[in-house]
């Protein structure tokens, strides 16, 4: 900042008069101040330390099935579309204290409509985020994070991934988040979500859900990790509401336990196994023990490992009396899950652990893939595996196939294609994706899935 004076030509030279002395006293405080200012300003700009990125995604997709066709006039079997999404990140550290705070806002992330955009409601509501949605700008996350000694502390709307997204994949929480380093190897979290709060005054449709876990590195190639989850008892009974007031939210009282260890079995492979286990729901609906009021595991067992310019796979996923799994988890079939909740895959048509307890509905996969690193920039992938369902009334086996061609061009730009097949089955139900939207049958028990997607990132 600065000041210029402009004095009177015909001020005397010399500086002995009063208001000559009161002049320069002004002059001189004013040349002060903006030093200081300056100071001060300069100051502050060494102590705010300031992170920027952008992510962008883009994606063409096609999915097709006999199963899509109902015969109504104007319809098709087949479903193509494109969308993007764009978000803006900026992270603020105070050097001094060592606060900082995290922020991304999502300037776009919806399925391309053309002309048609609508601000209040728009045409068409599919999104990469299944929990936000629209064509206005809208909070990815913004959280503000303290340290207290070894300890941390982050506040506000946070990313959550755990359990190799077994559990849940990069999902966005309203959170109050503790960590607590127990020693070099071991680390306590604690935290407390507010899942939901539609109504107020009406406190059976919160979802108050509070976590303690450890992590822990076990020997020099081994970790593992425990998570307990218990849901306050905010409401028990049936859903809807008898009375008619706000829907409960159905996972109250629910108690969860999610862990895995991992781990090398010497040079020839890593090795994984995690489990979800969730019980004592209180919340019915007269569907025989869904909402976890039964007892409802899932687990996985991974090998990974490479020889030479292959890598390969090989794992064992289960589902029983509707144990839960993330909708991102990857199965390997990019038809079968592999659709995290804040970054939506078009091509995921089947939901594997999504049922939410219900006995007796069972669901196991066996798959298998390698990966040809052709280049350290391009590789292939091929994957085949079999979903096998058993709804306690009907079991069925599906075979499923893929492909995906990856390339990275730098270190900012990363290409792919994906094609993939899940055959018929008469004891699944299709759940669809975000992007995609409601299906127009969720049955596919005489007909094949075949989707396919290209697909472009940007990270910097």
């Amino acid at each position: 900042m600065a000041f210029k004076w402009t004095e009177k030509q015909n001020t005397p030279l010399s500086t002995s008069t009063p208001s000559n002395q009161l002049r320069k006293s002004i002059k001189a405080a004013a040349i002060g101040s903006a030093i200081g200012l300056g100071t001060l300003m300069s100051s502050s700009a060494m102590a705010l330390k300031t992170d920027f990125g952008m992510e962008y995604r883009a994606t063409a997709f096609g999915v097709t099935s006999d199963a899509f066709d109902t015969g109504t006039p104007g319809t098709s079997d087949t479903d193509t579309g494109f969308g993007h999404l764009i978000r803006v990140k900026a992270n603020f550290l105070d050097e001094d204290t060592g606060i900082s705070v995290y922020t991304s806002v999502e300037l776009a992330g919806d399925r391309w409509v053309g002309d048609s955009h609508g601000a209040a409601s728009p045409a068409n509501d599919q999104a990469f985020n299944t929990g936000s949605r629209g064509d206005n700008v809208r909070l990815d996350l913004g959280y503000v994070q303290i340290p207290v000694g070894h300890t941390i502390f982050r506040v506000g709307r946070q990313a959550t991934s755990y359990n190799n997204c077994f559990l849940v994949c990069d999902d966005r929480r309203d959170r109050v988040l503790m960590i607590q380093p127990l020693s070099k190897k071991t680390t306590l979290v604690a935290l407390y979500d507010r899942r939901q709060d539609s109504t107020p005054f009406a406190n059976q449709d919160n979802g108050d859900m509070t976590t303690l876990g450890i992590t822990s590195k076990i020997t020099d190639n081994w970790t593992a990790g425990l998570v307990y989850v218990q849901w306050m008892n905010n409401y028990e009974g049936m859903t809807p509401h008898p009375g008619g007031g706000a829907a409960p939210y159905v996972l109250n009282n629910v108690t969860l336990f999610s862990g895995y260890v991992s781990g090398g079995l010497g040079d020839v492979a890593k090795a994984t196994l995690g489990f979800n286990y969730f019980t004592n729901g209180n919340v019915e609906n007269g569907v025989d023990d869904q909402f976890f009021t039964d007892q409802s595991p899932s687990g996985y067992l991974r090998l990974e490992g490479d020889a030479g310019v292959v890598d390969w796979g090989l794992q064992y996923i289960m589902s029983k009396d509707g144990g839960l799994i993330s909708p991102g988890f990857d199965t390997y079939s990019s038809l079968i899950n592999n659709n995290p909740d804040s970054t939506q895959s078009p091509t995921s048509m089947y939901r594997m652990g999504g049922t939410l307890g219900v006995k007796g509905y069972d669901e196991e996969v066996i798959a298998g893939k390698l990966t040809w690193n052709l280049t350290d920039k391009f590789a292939v992938t091929g994957a085949v595996g079999q979903l096998s369902v058993d709804n306690s009334v009907v079991d069925d086996d599906s075979m499923f196939y893929d492909l995906q061609f990856s390339y990275q061009v730098n270190k900012t730009l990363r290409t792919w294609l994906s094609v993939g097949m899940l055959e018929e089955n008469k004891a699944g139900v299709l759940s669809s994706n975000g992007l995609v939207g409601p299906l127009p049958s969720a049955a596919f028990a005489d007909d094949d899935v075949k989707a396919a997607s290209l697909n472009m990132t940007v990270n910097f």
